[in-house]
């Protein structure tokens, strides 16, 4: 038998009950952290963004989890702004409930000599590189123009 169950905040009550669970014959305990994106998560945290920040997560998953400052700044847009909103809506969503507090943030920056060259998705090659949680939770995102 295999049961997969996702708390986030759980009460003292709850918790106990569900160890009590566990301790069922041939029962198997996993405890995952609640600090990974899923497809869910990523298209939530996408449609809360502005606009143009839509369109550079777009970019980044569309160039396989980073995107260059010089392609991000094609045909004139600016950066200006709109990265800072990567954090904002992050740190937004948490302070309300809709995120874990454990969640990382999708995308940093790289400043080299006081310019951004580029931006990606952090932790490549580990379990929290959310690069396959954006690429399918934005499969069906509206194209934007670029």
């Amino acid at each position: 038998m295999r049961i997969t169950i996702t708390v986030e905040n759980p009460t003292p009550e709850a918790l106990e009950k569900l160890l009590a669970f566990a301790t069922m014959p041939d029962a198997v305990v996993t405890a995952l952290p609640d600090d990974r994106w899923t497809p869910e998560r990523a298209r939530s945290y996408y449609d809360r963004l502005p606009p143009r920040a839509q369109q550079i997560l777009l970019q980044v998953v569309e160039g396989d989890g980073e995107c260059a400052a010089e392609e991000l700044k094609a045909n004139g847009r600016s950066l200006r702004g709109s990265t800072g909103a990567f954090r904002r809506v992050l740190s937004e969503g948490k302070r309300t409930g809709l995120w874990p507090d454990a969640l990382p943030v999708p995308l940093v920056s790289h400043v080299i000599g006081g310019q951004l060259k580029k931006l990606e998705m952090p932790g490549f090659g580990t379990d929290q590189y959310p690069y396959s949680a954006f690429e399918e939770g934005l499969r069906d995102a509206p194209a934007r123009d670029r």
